[in-house]
């Protein structure tokens, strides 16, 4: 499958002087095969070590740098040739002191190009210079279209984003249809692979069941039972949290009694390990400063944000739309109105964050509300997100009376593109080209 995030492997690859990558995201989003997809492309060699099912390796390896090449080349059977060897470190948590393994790389010759990767990124290794970090997603919708043969529909989807011109109604409407198809698939590559192997999605819930109880497994293995028993309870309210019309993060769903004090670091450790993605409510006094200073520059950070902050209001969505839905279907609620809007607001999160932009909304004493706002191009854009074409409401203006600097906004819905009155309209399908 085509991923985005390849070009940004293949700009690291040309560096002259280039850190280690630290590849981060969900498991079962697919980290280990896209590395190593890229590695039987553009490297004539490569080493693949996984601390997690090979532990042993950290003291085969860990002796002295001068012996190090060698027992390399003899464990793994490399050529004598000077070539370079991409080296892949999986699941670095498992390793003792992966910095020294590293640096042991990055000081031998032909194998110093590293790219480690993890499943749970830690505070050290999220601030730790010594890498360029990376994250990947589950696919969003324009790569779902190239994995199912629909790449043609992506020139046509940009064009009229920029342009702000309307696709003929046949086209947005097949649009539209596969949109739906995706909502239930999701981005995960599990899932996306069984449709496109039998051509149906009727198997595709038990490819998210699988991916979710491997999750869950993880959760046991590497936590105490009591942490486990929180982290699982606070992850299995996810979907209820967005099915209400107040999509706000509550406590009381996890169960009677629930406080921050309590799961908050449950919280933390499901968006550690990239299962939850936080939006976090902005006032009006955050949001001048928003407006005035570009000190929040990544996704990352504005999860960092909550951690540091956690008892502001926040709202919570899942890593893949396909798995809530899915999620959704096994507890058998009918997807209505008000979950179909919770369904595309998950999405519409889950597809921000991969363009790293961080997450937030705003509300205004309950006479409106501003589902996301992003900051693109150094200016504050409000976003609004719809299920139907009805996309007539007063939040914008509201919104725009009070920060008067904000001009232009974005409405996410099922109506075709337009531009009117600086608000331009976004189909839904169309949400990886903002």
């Amino acid at each position: 499958m085509k991923r985005k995030l390849i070009n940004k492997l293949l700009e690291w690859k040309e560096e002259a002087h280039k850190k280690p990558i630290l590849l981060t995201g969900g498991r079962g989003v697919g980290k280990t095969y896209f590395v190593y997809d890229f590695a039987k492309s553009f490297y004539a060699d490569y080493i693949y070590i996984n601390f997690e099912s090979d532990p042993y390796l950290y003291d085969f390896i860990n002796n002295d740098l001068s012996q190090f090449e060698s027992v390399l080349r003899d464990y793994f059977h490399l050529p004598e040739a000077a070539i370079p060897i991409l080296v892949i470190l999986d699941e670095i948590t498992g390793c003792p002191d992966i910095n020294n393994i590293i640096n042991k790389f990055l000081n031998t010759e032909n194998m110093n190009q590293v790219i480690a990767i993890t499943s749970t990124l830690s505070q050290e290794l999220l601030f730790d210079p010594m890498f360029h970090q990376l994250e990947l997603f589950p696919l969003d919708f324009e790569e779902f279209l190239i994995a199912t043969g629909n790449e043609w529909y992506i020139e046509v989807i940009t064009v009229h984003f920029l342009s702000d011109t309307k696709i003929p109604d046949i086209v947005h409407q097949e649009l539209l249809a596969l949109f739906e198809l995706y909502l239930q698939i999701g981005g995960m590559p599990m899932a996306v692979n069984e449709y496109i192997n039998t051509g149906s999605a009727f198997n595709v819930p038990e490819q998210h069941r699988i991916i979710i109880n491997s999750y869950l497994t993880d959760i046991y293995r590497l936590n105490t039972e009591g942490d486990f028993l929180k982290i699982s309870q606070a992850f299995s309210t996810i979907d209820k949290q967005l099915m209400k019309n107040n999509r706000k993060f509550q406590y009381k769903l996890i169960r009677k009694g629930a406080t921050q004090a309590l799961y908050g670091d449950a919280l933390r450790y499901i968006m550690d390990t990239g299962y939850g993605v936080c939006c976090i409510k902005l006032g009006d006094d955050n949001l001048i400063d928003l407006i005035s200073t570009d000190t929040i520059t990544t996704f990352v950070e504005s999860n960092q944000f909550y951690k540091n902050n956690p008892h502001l209001n926040f709202k919570l969505y899942m890593l893949d739309i396909g798995i809530l839905y899915s999620t959704l279907k096994t507890q058998h609620i009918k997807i209505m109105e008000q979950h179909k809007v919770g369904l595309i607001e998950n999405y519409v999160a889950q597809c921000l964050s991969a363009k790293e932009y961080p997450l937030y909304f705003w509300e205004s004493d309950s006479q409106a509300k501003i589902d996301f706002i992003i900051k693109k191009d150094n200016k504050i854009i409000p976003i609004e997100v719809r299920s139907n074409d009805q996309t007539r409401s007063r939040n914008v203006s509201i919104f725009r009376s009070k920060f008067k600097s904000v001009t232009d906004s974005i409405k996410i819905s099922t109506r075709n593109f337009e531009y009117s009155n600086h608000v331009k309209y976004v189909p839904i399908y169309a949400v990886f080209c903002i």
